[in-house]
């Protein structure tokens, strides 16, 4: 007589149970961090959140980096050591798969435009990151906020050179290139090579403070 599925199974610490269980609490992880995309990476909260130890949901998320399905953006500071204990932000890869783990549709691109923005600051830092994989690998990605809040949704930096990038959905990007760039500029002083605002218009144009200037979205597939 064929053994039934139930002895198959040695209680809650049999391989099989665990493998499952921990695929669960993965998933589960990923949908909260697709809730939470492009903001900081808060390992305790989502630990609270889930249940879990906030030892577990770290260990959690290398896995997801390593298969490529996340990715923590560290934060840049003028201090390289300060770079090491503040929040980094986490973006998952495909916005795609953020929208849909997060139950977003096109029809809610008006109605909930700081998620969405989150998800075009994430599209927008990994083709950043794409692209700078095939022409040049030293390029290093960071994100900016300051005590005050003050953001910049991307830095690039080349060695000492440094460029920052904000995105918006706007059609229209103002006349300043605003208080994160601004500050990256004078924190990085002659190190600053120039601020880019992204946005979703057809003109390149020059914003009011030097070395920056608003370029359409639709310039990262042009150059």
């Amino acid at each position: 007589m064929a053994p039934s599925v139930r002895a198959k199974h040695r209680g809650p610490g049999c391989p099989g149970c665990v493998e499952r269980r921990v695929a669960d609490q993965a998933g589960r992880l990923l949908e909260l961090v697709a809730v939470r995309n492009g903001e900081l990476f808060n390992a305790s909260g989502l630990a609270r959140d889930l249940g879990l130890h906030r030892e577990t949901v770290s260990e959690y998320v290398s896995v997801l980096e390593r298969l490529f399905l996340v990715r923590r953006l560290l934060p840049w500071h003028r201090n390289p050591g300060k770079r090491l204990v503040k929040a980094p932000k986490i973006h998952l890869i495909d916005s795609g798969l953020a929208a849909t783990l997060a139950q977003l549709s096109a029809a809610e691109w008006l109605t909930k435009r700081q998620r969405m923005g989150h998800l075009l600051e994430s599209f927008v830092v990994h083709q950043f990151v794409t692209q700078a994989g095939w022409t040049e690998p030293d390029v290093r990605f960071w994100h900016y906020r300051d005590k005050d809040g003050r953001e910049v949704d991307l830095v690039i930096t080349l060695g000492s050179r440094t460029w920052g990038v904000e995105v918006k959905a706007a059609s229209s990007p103002g006349r300043s290139a605003g208080p994160g760039l601004r500050r990256l500029a004078a924190l990085c002083g002659g190190d600053f090579e120039a601020g880019i605002v992204l946005y979703n218009g057809s003109d390149i144009l020059p914003l009011a403070e030097e070395k920056m200037l608003a370029v359409p979205l639709r310039e990262l597939w042009a150059r």
